[in-house]
């Protein structure tokens, strides 16, 4: 009895300290602009737009708060840098699943002039960088474009709104059963499974040893 409650123990141990830390993963979920002027906002507060998020691209949602969504929009990678902020839901079309495409990434060109041309030094007239695109801002009857460029976010004239639509996919007829799949989480994954066979073997293993090694109980 001692040898099984040690063995007993053991697994106990094992299991406390390689069991997966949620059975579930939840899976990003994400909310499709439905018009041109859907903002993101710094705040909750209609006085901190920043830009119009793509209309028909997307954000995470990170969190609901009531009327808003507590959102992300892009990632660090290559010229852009994720961005935390506040959208009104009314704005947004929540995606029962993972979309295609997600963010818009388009890269528009900056260009910065040197007015000064009487230096007899070989100044360079225009200097052109690229900068990541995040989205328009409408100011009355002009209209910028929120950037990123050589660690700066900022503005510059124009729209730079001639990207492609997001169309949502189409999905075949008989498709609907499966939503489940990819909706807001996701069933058991593969480490978690894994987990349990190996946990159930391993109490196999000692039981076997138990009975095993268990002395035979001798009358009289």
């Amino acid at each position: 009895m001692k040898r099984f409650t040690v063995l007993l123990t053991i697994l106990l141990i094992w299991v406390a300290a390689f069991a997966p830390a949620k059975v579930y993963a939840a899976s990003p979920v994400y909310a499709r602009a439905a018009v041109r002027d859907a903002y993101f906002f710094k705040e909750k507060d209609n006085t901190t737009a920043q830009f119009a998020v793509p209309y028909t691209y997307c954000i995470e949602i990170l969190r609901d708060e009531g009327d808003w969504y507590y959102a992300r929009y892009a990632s660090d990678a290559g010229l852009y840098k994720a961005l935390y902020g506040y959208c009104k839901k009314e704005n947004f079309t929540r995606e029962s699943g993972t979309p295609q495409v997600t963010f818009l990434y388009k890269t528009v060109t900056v260009k910065y002039k040197v007015e000064d041309s009487s230096s007899s030094l070989p100044v360079l007239g225009e200097i052109a960088v690229e900068a990541a695109y995040y989205g328009t801002y409408y100011s009355g009857a002009t209209v910028y474009s929120y950037v990123y460029c050589q660690g700066t976010f900022g503005y510059i004239e124009g729209a730079n709104d001639d990207y492609p639509l997001n169309e949502p996919a189409q999905k075949p007829d008989g498709d609907e059963k499966n939503d489940g799949a990819s909706g807001g989480k996701s069933g058991l994954n593969f480490a978690t499974i894994a987990f349990v066979v190996i946990a159930v073997l391993f109490a196999l293993v000692i039981l076997i040893i138990y009975f095993a090694t268990r002395k035979p109980k001798i009358d009289g």
